[in-house]
């Protein structure tokens, strides 16, 4: 009798570790892993990128540096980057739509001269809503 409940009490012992550790089972919450690169040759201030319920800073960004951050969408809308360049002349750039519960990686390259690439590799897919653009280059 006693070797028949021995696999019944580590069935229960690994159900309770899995409830207990959700990581476990694989669970976790969406979010955005976001680099942003200086490809310009001067240094680069005020960095401020904005995604739908929230923002992050970069006070400045050496030339051919990266800034990694992470960050979860809790809205829709479109993203946008503002910084100034080493002249303090300010840029402000549209970017991609975002969604709610998105996540992967994005890549945003800055230039001196106020260009910007969006590197935006998310899923599940969120199409723009219709009437809406952006004035950058998306890869």
């Amino acid at each position: 009798m006693r070797r028949s409940a021995r696999p019944f009490l580590a069935g229960i012992f690994a159900l309770a570790a899995c409830v207990s550790f959700p990581g476990l089972l694989g669970c976790r919450s969406a979010y955005v892993q976001a680099t942003v690169v200086n490809a310009g040759n001067a240094e680069l201030h005020n960095i401020e990128v904005d995604y739908p319920s929230a923002s992050f800073g970069i006070p400045s960004l050496a030339p051919g540096a990266e800034f990694h951050y992470r960050f979860k969408i809790q809205d829709a809308g479109t993203m946008k980057v503002e910084f100034a360049d080493s002249a303090e002349a300010s840029h402000k750039v549209k970017g991609p739509y975002v969604a709610e519960g998105q996540q992967g990686t994005m890549k945003i390259t800055l230039e001196n001269s106020g260009t910007v690439k969006w590197a935006a590799r998310l899923r599940p897919d969120a199409p723009a809503p219709t009437g809406s653009h952006e004035n950058s280059e998306l890869e």
